[in-house]
């Protein structure tokens, strides 16, 4: 675990909050165990965390690092992800007196602030942690099958892109897992699933030929505890900038079965113009893919459809399933007791085994 689950956390989210570009931000909002002193971002200081990104938390938005000293955090978390993961220029002051005012800061982004002479120095001088959640452990191995040998069923989500709520579903999976008395475990595979669940690799700071090794022995890990390990997914196999950790995490983890993520408002792959691919060819191609190593169904469709209103959502799902035979829902609108019921019957022992052969 990176920080104590009773540390309080001043989530950085200046000039981003609510713009599509705080995913950490929100993800640990909504999941993460420790408790909320605050969000910075002067855009939006003074409104409600629930106006800004509709989630329900009685943390007060301020308008600066000073100002959010005022509610006595323990460490600073930079909230904000986007493609490339740099760490913006005029961040740097702010990250500075953070750590002089004894703040531990944890960052997602792909910038290592342990890497940055000044910053570094000033965390020895103050006694305060800087955890690059990004930076991969040192010895991975590559990966080799071993995951066919656990016991435990393997579930991946994958997706129709990037940022399409992989994460999200879950950790809502998990959430049903848990209701139902089944003993699961999550896999965080990217910076904000580590910053939630206090332990992970991040699958796309890893080496290439070892982020499949470095799947397979989280997976092994967790089946030691769990009967139903829940592996969080990473990119899109048919996006031209991630679908390589998506190849990885497919490989490495060796699921058994899939749930597939989609957004339905969104046209075009992320960052790019090419449209996202129709729901049952990319069915059909995570099927064939991950069969190399066993065969693997999607079992059903996790669907984000927060820019939908009540009524486009209702009527996506019910698309969905008419376009793919099988079941669909959005699992933070609607819960994911849905997707958790085509998982359990595969949980019992004829059936798993059936998915071996």
């Amino acid at each position: 675990m990176y920080l104590p689950k009773t540390a309080r956390l001043a989530i950085y989210v200046q000039d981003e909050f609510g713009k599509g570009s705080s995913k950490s931000a929100e993800g640990v909002l909504r999941y993460a165990p420790n408790p909320i002193a605050c969000c910075i971002d002067s855009r939006t200081a003074g409104k409600s965390i629930s106006a800004v990104v509709g989630i329900d938390s009685p943390a007060p938005i301020v308008a600066s690092i000073e100002e959010a000293l005022t509610h006595k955090p323990d460490a600073l978390l930079l909230g904000t992800a986007w493609s490339g993961g740099k760490l913006p220029t005029a961040w740097r002051e702010d990250i500075i007196k953070a750590v002089k005012g004894r703040l531990h800061v944890v960052n997602g982004l792909h910038d290592f602030l342990s890497d940055d002479e000044e910053i570094a120095a000033l965390a020895r001088e103050h006694g305060v942690k800087l955890f690059d959640v990004r930076r991969p452990p040192d010895n991975l191995p590559v990966g080799n099958g071993r995951v066919l040998k656990t016991d435990a069923l393997v579930v991946l989500t994958v997706g129709s892109d990037c940022s399409v709520g992989k994460m999200t579903t879950t950790l809502e999976i998990q959430k049903s897992a848990t209701k139902k008395g089944v003993k699961s475990e999550f896999v965080a595979t990217g910076q904000t699933g580590i910053m939630i669940a206090g332990r992970g690799i991040a699958i796309d700071r890893v080496i290439g030929d070892f982020m499949a090794g470095a799947t397979e022995q989280m997976v092994l890990e967790a089946s030691k505890e769990a009967e139903l390990v829940l592996v969080e997914g990473q990119g899109s196999i048919s996006h031209p900038g991630f679908s390589g950790v998506t190849l990885a995490l497919l490989h490495g983890s060796a699921p058994q079965a899939l749930i597939l993520c989609h957004r339905p408002a969104r046209k075009c792959l992320k960052s790019t113009e090419f449209p996202v691919a129709e729901l049952p060819r990319l069915i059909q191609s995570y099927e064939s893919v991950a069969s190399y190593l066993r065969p693997a169904r999607v079992i059903a469709i996790a669907l984000n459809t927060q820019d939908l209103d009540q009524e486009e959502a209702l009527r996506a799902v019910e698309e969905t399933t008419k376009a793919t035979g099988l079941p669909a829902t959005d699992p933070v609108r609607f819960g994911a007791d849905v997707l958790f019921d085509t998982i359990r019957p595969l949980l019992k022992k004829d059936q798993l085994t059936a998915t071996r052969e």
